[in-house]
């Protein structure tokens, strides 16, 4: 099964931002988040399915045409920066008041 995924490195490369969204979600049950908590959740996981359709691409269970596996890539990837650069301005934006010289 770990073929499907290209491997063993394969496995390793899905858990990183399997093992950040789940800190995600595990935090938010803790403490109160912050409004950029839902960008930086839709970033991982983004980063989550961009990293799965490489990996199935490298695989042995699913033939993605080169093509449509590099246009779907490519897209994830806009969407993972787009939505990390989203939490950054929505972070800076609601930034208290001590910090304000910083600009």
């Amino acid at each position: 099964m770990l073929e499907w995924i290209g491997g063993p490195a394969g496995l390793t490369d899905l858990a990183l931002p399997l093992v950040g969204l789940l800190l995600m979600f595990a935090g938010r049950a803790y403490t109160t988040p912050h409004r950029s908590w839902k960008y930086f959740a839709w970033g991982f996981g983004f980063w989550f399915v961009f990293t799965l359709v490489l990996r199935l691409e490298e695989g042995t269970l699913v033939s993605i045409p080169s093509a449509i596996g590099l246009t779907v890539g490519g897209l994830l990837w806009l969407c993972l920066l787009g939505s990390f650069g989203m939490a950054l301005v929505t972070f800076w934006r609601d930034r208290p008041s001590r910090w304000r010289h910083l600009r």
